[in-house]
């Protein structure tokens, strides 16, 4: 299992996207704003919910202002999964993320992927990578023949080379059709231990299923998250290392990686471990328990 600390991503990082922002006006502290009225400040979307609003900062003033989110631009930068960047194809956005060697691109909707990494704006490429992004598992004739494709919706490379000067350029394409990342997540990625055999995965559903007292059953259907739960194999050389590691992370959103095996994408969550345990168990080897929960 391996796992990556992200970095922030903001003005300073995104270099240039194809997205453009919000059309909504700029916070403008001389203006007296009405009740619903919506501004943007710092990529962020606000809307008025009190009345006269003047001189008000909206991060600064909760009374006046309630955040509805980032702009569409921003999305894929944010700390959920499930909000997408959507924008007619192709997304090509450019980031500096300073010194990282990983890169998780998670809810992608689109066919084609490709990253390139320079050293420096227009610099040498020193790292490339293309694929499909498709993720069909076809097992007989019938879903070879019948079934539709299935889209890749994540992808971790975690073998880009640490250059204080890298730029990333990401391009998701979709030849007729909009294309889509619900996060980019740039970072460095830590070896935590070898999982085993016997560790699940699975989701929480936020989903209300609510039956009344004449039998009758409504179904909304909502926002769900990733859970699992794994034993790993940790060295005990590593013991020290390896309880820092996760102790460093607490309360951290970080991409957890269950294997880089293929045909395992759902052990790949966006979120929090909400406990871990090191068990001492023999003189060369220690199990780590870790329990999982993945962002919306």
């Amino acid at each position: 299992m391996k796992v990556i600390k992200p970095v922030v991503i903001g003005p300073a990082q995104l270099i240039s996207s194809s997205v453009p922002d919000s059309d909504l006006p700029a916070y403008d502290p001389a203006t007296d704003y009405p009740l619903g009225a919506h501004v943007l400040f710092e990529s962020i979307i606000y809307e008025c919910v009190q009345a006269p609003n003047k001189s008000h900062q909206p991060d600064l003033s909760p009374l006046y202002w309630a955040a509805a989110g980032p702009t569409n631009k921003w999305l894929m930068f944010d700390s959920e999964v499930s909000t997408q960047t959507v924008a007619p194809s192709p997304l090509a956005v450019v980031v500096k993320p300073g010194i990282t060697n990983s890169l998780a691109l998670l809810e992608l909707g689109g066919s084609h992927l490709s990253v390139v990494g320079r050293d420096g704006p227009a610099g040498p490429i020193i790292y490339e990578h293309s694929r499909l992004l498709e993720g069909s598992i076809v097992s007989n004739w019938f879903e070879y023949f019948f079934e539709p494709f299935i889209p890749l919706s994540e992808v971790v490379l975690t073998d880009i080379p640490a250059y204080g000067s890298l730029h990333l350029e990401v391009t998701i394409s979709a030849p007729g059709a909009d294309a889509a990342c619900g996060a980019m997540i740039c970072g460095t990625a830590y070896e935590v231990g070898e999982v085993e055999y016997g560790g699940s995965a699975g989701i929480i559903d936020y989903s209300r299923k609510e039956t009344s007292a004449t039998g009758v059953t409504t179904f909304r259907r909502r926002r769900f998250s990733r859970r699992m739960s794994h034993r790993l194999w940790v060295d005990s050389a590593r013991f020290n290392a390896v309880y820092r590691l996760l102790s460093g992370l607490r309360a951290t959103p970080c991409v957890w990686i269950g294997t880089d095996a293929q045909g395992y994408g759902p052990l790949t969550i966006f979120g929090f471990y909400r406990d871990f345990s090191l068990e001492i168990a023999y003189p060369l080897v220690s199990f780590c328990s870790l329990e999982i929960e993945g962002l919306t």
